[in-house]
């Protein structure tokens, strides 16, 4: 019975270490398989790495600040050219290319023309002549059918940032793309550090998926973009009383002094006419009493001249 009790007992002098092994190898894989699932989720749901690049492929397109557009066939020739032509000088081949005598790059046409198959899909076709102006020329040589770029005029541009990314349907997607404009000095905090400047507008990206990958299918405005945040158009509603309702009703308190004023205008239309009518009146009496005056003047004259002649002519009888 003795023996019994001491092998039982020293059987389970190792059951407590054993079981605390195992309780610490659970907890140790349970949080090794948590950990696992939140960095799969994480990674699922964090899709900076498409941002950068989607960022990556539109950035010859952002810095030129595109007008909105429905499709690629639609853009005028110059704009694709100078489009493809930049996404081939950033491109993987940027350092393989030769430069001339002035300083421009030499890309070749056909490198171009993969480049606009890949940016804007397989239904654009280019026209490969020089275009630009006085400052940014792109001067296309048919000899060797290859392009000089000034490379050097590029400054002071806009750098994309993709917000969101949302997907409409199982070959299009939306980027919301915000406008970064280039920092200035007063970027810059207060240990000299250059903080990021804030997108200073945005527009919508659409973007379709072909055999090779996605491409750049149309640009659009985005919606309510010209409204701050918060703000909803209200109907103009039209004013209270007829149309030609006076302020008075429109401002009920302004109603008092607009009949005051009314009034003291009135008093003073009739007190002007009282006094025009006098004066009229004064003035017509001084005519006549004017007229009457010269009348009696005349007279008197007539008469004594009557008394002259007549005296006279008695005098020449006598």
């Amino acid at each position: 019975m003795s023996t019994s009790i001491f092998r039982s007992s020293r059987r389970n002098r190792y059951a407590a270490p054993i079981g605390g092994v195992f309780i610490i190898l659970c907890f140790v894989g349970f949080f090794t398989v948590a950990s696992f699932c939140l960095n799969m989720t994480k990674g699922l749901l964090d899709n900076s790495r498409k941002k950068q690049e989607y960022e990556t492929m539109l950035l010859p397109v952002v810095i030129f600040d595109p007008v909105p557009f429905e499709n690629p066939v639609n853009i005028d020739n110059a704009s694709l050219l100078q489009y493809s032509i930049w996404a081939t000088a950033m491109g993987e081949k940027r350092d393989q290319y030769e430069y001339d005598d002035n300083n421009f790059v030499v890309i070749p046409a056909c490198d171009i023309d993969v480049t606009a198959q890949r940016l804007f899909g397989p239904d654009v076709k280019l026209e490969h002549r020089s275009f630009g102006d006085l400052e940014n020329s792109y001067l296309y040589e048919e000899a060797i059918r290859s392009y000089h770029v000034p490379i050097i005029t590029m400054t002071g541009f806009a750098t994309p940032k993709v917000e969101e990314i949302n997907k409409t349907s199982g070959d299009v997607i939306e980027l919301k793309m915000g406008y970064v404009p280039p920092s200035t000095i007063l970027d810059l905090d207060a240990s000299g550090n250059i903080q990021e400047p804030e997108p200073q507008k945005y527009m919508i990206y659409e973007l379709h998926r072909s055999r090779s990958g996605w491409y750049l299918y149309a640009i659009k405005d985005l919606p309510g973009a010209g409204l701050l945040p918060g703000d909803i158009p209200s109907p103009i509603e039209p004013m209270p009383g007829d149309e030609g309702a006076s302020i008075s009703q429109i401002v009920p308190e302004l109603a008092g002094n607009g009949m005051e004023s009314s009034a003291a205008s009135s008093e003073a239309g009739e007190s002007d006419g009282s006094s025009d009518e006098g004066s009229s009146d004064s003035d017509g009496d001084g005519e006549d009493e004017g007229g009457d005056e010269t009348e009696g003047d005349e007279g008197e004259e007539g008469e004594e001249e009557d008394d002259t002649s007549s005296e006279s002519a008695s005098e020449m009888q006598g």
